[in-house]
């Protein structure tokens, strides 16, 4: 029975380290995964609510460019209700922090709640080389617009804002 006494007594608890030391390794390896875990949702959730911004503004540009196409008749561009002549200072300029609203512009599915709008402003007119000279009538003119379209995301601050816009413009050529 002493031998057995004095083996208990030798022992320095070097297990009840060990075991602390890896609880501890484990704590930190989760922690680290779990603010990993974190971030990466976050960038999900932030690539989402921009690649929403996106699909609304070019939803806004080509709803725009269709309407170029099939409208006959023009309205004209007095620099109010989204139709403005190029770079006229009421337009709206949604590539400046905070964005200004302008005159006016399209906003769908209605003003107070759009989800994306668009202005468009007349570039000019070109009328190509070459007239009928058999039957004298002129070539018809090929008038061009630039249309500015802003596509919002799906989060929104405490006021109601979104907190992501997505602006894009093309130029575009009528018939």
């Amino acid at each position: 029975m002493p031998y057995r006494y004095s083996q208990r007594r030798q022992q320095s608890g070097v297990a009840l380290i060990v075991s602390l030391i890896f609880l501890l390794l484990m704590t930190l390896i989760s922690t680290s995964s779990m603010r990993t875990a974190t971030m990466q949702e976050r960038m999900a959730g932030n690539m989402r609510d921009w690649t929403v911004g996106f699909q609304r503004a070019e939803a806004s540009l080509r709803t725009a460019e269709e309407w170029l196409t099939d409208t006959d008749v023009l309205p004209e561009f007095n620099d109010t209700g989204a139709y403005y002549h190029l770079n006229s200072d009421d337009r709206p300029d949604w590539d400046s922090v905070p964005a200004t609203a302008g005159n006016g512009s399209v906003a769908y599915p209605d003003a107070t709640n759009p989800e994306w709008r668009y202005y468009i402003e007349r570039l000019g007119s070109v009328r190509p080389a070459g007239v009928s000279t058999e039957t004298g009538t002129p070539v018809e003119e090929i008038y061009y617009f630039r249309v500015t379209a802003v596509g919002y995301g799906l989060a929104v601050d405490d006021g109601g804002d979104p907190l992501t816009s997505v602006v894009l413009r093309s130029v575009y050529r009528s018939r």
